[in-house]
């Protein structure tokens, strides 16, 4: 099953400048300076490199006049769109499913469950689960890293989903990681220990977390395959 996110066109080939700020960066296209919308708050440090080559879409938001979704990272492009997520994985529900969620019956977009909001409420032959959807662009020695700053907000989804699994729900987060020079993905308790708490938290309640590599061209990005997630163990957790 090909499962892909066909990207808007045309892209125009750019070099990065600077970020200005959470949202926004210039870039400079033609040898003109221009001020673009960046659709990702991470610090995206081994990617926002001053002349690294990038692919803008002359679309922007506000008063910016397009938007950066690709980075070239040694010989691969690196997307970070981080909205990319959830048109991955509706483009996946629409064709039946991606594992461990499959026979897809029905879905419901950002659902309120409990003091959170969830990315998806799915129904399936099997019961009804609860997905949250994240991205990943930082991969370090072959292991993708997440995050790359810390959330709060994930934390809190975490341990909400936690809950879900322990009255009886079934609950999965799963990551895309917008590149495909990764074989696992880690949640790295040096950059933010509470959510790797928490990830420990969601696993030992029974929640599922998984991860898929996407092939990432000028054209389109293609969920290849399933990688495994690591979470460190509580006795390692305690002591940061």
């Amino acid at each position: 099953m090909r499962i892909e996110w066909r990207l808007p066109q045309p892209l125009l080939p750019g070099r990065f400048l600077r970020r200005t700020n959470r949202f926004a960066a210039e870039v400079v296209i033609e040898d003109r300076v221009r001020y673009v919308h960046l659709p990702n708050s991470g610090r995206l440090l081994e990617l926002l490199q001053v002349d690294a080559p990038v692919r803008v879409h002359p679309e922007g938001y506000g008063r910016t006049w397009g938007t950066l979704l690709l980075v070239r990272h040694g010989r691969r492009w690196v997307s970070v769109d981080s909205h990319l997520p959830n048109r991955l994985w509706e483009a996946a529900l629409h064709a039946g499913g991606l594992p461990p969620v499959g026979a897809v019956c029905s879905w419901e977009r950002e659902i309120s469950f409990g003091n959170e909001r969830i990315d998806f409420r799915v129904e399936t032959a099997d019961g009804v689960w609860l997905v949250e959807t994240k991205s990943c662009t930082r991969v370090e020695e072959g292991v993708a890293l997440f995050p790359d700053a810390p959330t709060a907000r994930g934390a809190r989804q975490l341990r909400q989903l936690a809950q879900a699994a322990q009255s009886g729900m079934r609950a999965a987060v799963i990551w895309f990681i917008q590149r495909e020079d990764a074989h696992r993905l880690r949640l790295d308790a040096h950059a933010d220990p509470e959510l790797a708490r928490a990830g420990r938290e969601a696993v030992d309640a029974g929640v599922l977390l998984c991860a898929y590599l996407c092939s990432v061209t000028l054209r389109r990005i293609t969920i290849t395959q399933a990688v495994p997630v690591e979470v460190p163990p509580s006795r390692l957790l305690n002591g940061i």
